[in-house]
C-alpha cells in the first residue's frame, strides 16, 4: 500500500520537516499491519458485549431543557448566524 504522507499530513494539520516523510511512513504502515492482524482474529463465537464491566449503570434517559443558543454561541470560537463555522476539511486532493 503507497501512502501519500503530505496528504495525511495537511489532513491532519501537521507540519513535517523534510526528512520525517520516511520515519512517518514507516510508523503509519506499522500501525495499519497491526489493524491488519486484529482483522484476522476469529471472533464469530465471542458473544458480543456493551459494557466493559457489569458495574457499568446507564443512567435514567430523562429530558432536560435545551442550552439557550446565546449561551451555546459564546462558547464558539467563529460563529455566524447562530451556527458554528469550522474550516473545510473535506476536498479535493491538492497536488
Amino acid at each position: 500500500m503507497s501512502l501519500n504522507i503530505d496528504h495525511l499530513a495537511k489532513l491532519a494539520r501537521l507540519s513535517l520537516e523534510a526528512g520525517d516523510h520516511e520515519k512517518v511512513e514507516k510508523k503509519i504502515q506499522s500501525i495499519l499491519e497491526h489493524f491488519n492482524q486484529l482483522s484476522q482474529v476469529e471472533t464469530s463465537k465471542v458473544a458480543p458485549f456493551f459494557h466493559a464491566s457489569p458495574e457499568m449503570e446507564l443512567r435514567e434517559d430523562t429530558p432536560e431543557s435545551p442550552v439557550p443558543v446565546e449561551e451555546l454561541m459564546r462558547n464558539a470560537p467563529d460563529a455566524f448566524e447562530g451556527c458554528f463555522r469550522i474550516p473545510k476539511v473535506v476536498g479535493e486532493i491538492e497536488s
